[in-house]
């Protein structure tokens, strides 16, 4: 059966502490009943997909699916929030995450949200959810390694992954610095035509600017035994990694080619299709892919289905649906 390494959840307490909100990030109840969640920019409609944790088992189950890895996604924009907004709402979520995965250990691996603000608050509360809650590891933002410099920020965190372990999971979400002064004044969206094409392209943009600082820097070398992996198959990065070798063979001879690099961390295949699929297998290796949804936000069905049709082997196949996350969960315990 099918490990989902990268999907998401809201408990009961953090969802009516959201509906309290004015501002983004909050929950709207819209006048039909239906809810609506305001990220930073956007929305999304949200429902009980997020919250009904026996119906998400249900569903599981129909789809073949053993486990999933949730988190509390930065994109939704409240990791970033100042840490006297973040904690009260990200601290009890963590409990409520690891009290569900106790509740029902064969099915569900928490990754905690930190309030990264304040990195050494940070910092304590990724200890208390690997030593207290018995959480796997964290979720952080992609936009926090959209530089090295910016990378550098976040380098607490991943020594006190190497000093007591777990699983970093890089997703799309924002910094606290591009948290805006007036959070009551949304940004206007970045895209005056053909929005959702030109907004997947910017996450995809993003995710692969994220990996060339992960793999192209130095910056994992003091790491090699931290647990990474990045959502959405790493962005763009598979699609041009070949011009990248070209540019840097013509310009720079004496430096390692770009996909001599690409084997340093682990993959989701989330929301991408079966011939991203198969590019991905192709330039980081079947080994380095986990299986990925994006569940509620994205369909687990279309995702199954994408890694079905990809034209890989069998073996590739069973390394990505399970048998790489069943190394990486081993190794995480």
């Amino acid at each position: 059966m099918t490990i989902d390494f990268h999907t998401h959840y809201v408990s009961d307490a953090l969802a009516t502490a959201l509906r309290k909100r004015t501002v983004p990030p909050r929950i709207e109840t819209l006048a039909d009943g239906s809810e609506r969640f305001h990220l930073p920019v956007g929305f999304l409609q949200f429902g009980p997909d997020y919250l009904d944790m026996n119906a998400r088992v249900d569903f599981m189950d129909r789809l073949g699916v053993r486990r999933q890895v949730l988190s509390f996604p930065g994109l939704f924009g409240v990791d970033s929030l100042g840490v006297g907004e973040a904690e009260p709402l990200l601290l009890p979520f963590n409990e409520d995450l690891a009290a569900l995965c106790r509740r029902v250990p064969d099915r569900f691996t928490g990754l905690a949200a930190l309030p990264f603000a304040d990195m050494d608050r940070a910092v304590a509360e990724y200890r208390r959810a690997r030593t207290v809650l018995g959480l796997a590891g964290a979720i952080l933002p992609v936009n926090g390694f959209l530089s090295l410099a910016e990378a550098a920020k976040f380098k607490p965190i991943f020594d006190v992954a190497r000093e007591i372990g777990g699983h970093l999971f890089i997703h799309p979400g924002r910094r606290p610095d591009q948290v805006p002064a007036d959070p009551g004044k949304v940004p206007p969206f970045p895209f005056p035509d053909t929005m959702l094409p030109r907004q997947a392209l910017s996450v995809q943009h993003d995710v692969a600017n994220c990996m060339v600082t992960l793999l192209l820097t130095d910056f994992l070398d003091p790491y090699p035994d931290v647990s990474v992996h990045v959502a959405n198959l790493g962005g763009t990065l598979p699609m041009v990694v070949e011009r990248m070798d070209h540019v840097i063979s013509l310009r720079a001879d004496n430096e390692p080619l770009p996909s001599s690099r690409m084997g340093r961390l682990y993959v989701d295949c989330s929301s991408l299709g079966p011939r991203s699929i198969e590019i991905a297998v192709a330039i980081y290796g079947a080994d380095r892919i986990v299986f990925g949804t994006d569940c509620p936000i994205f369909r687990t069905d279309l995702s199954l289905d994408a890694v079905r049709r990809a034209k890989i082997t069998s073996e590739e196949r069973e390394k990505v649906l399970y048998r790489n996350a069943e190394v990486l969960l081993a190794a995480i315990k």
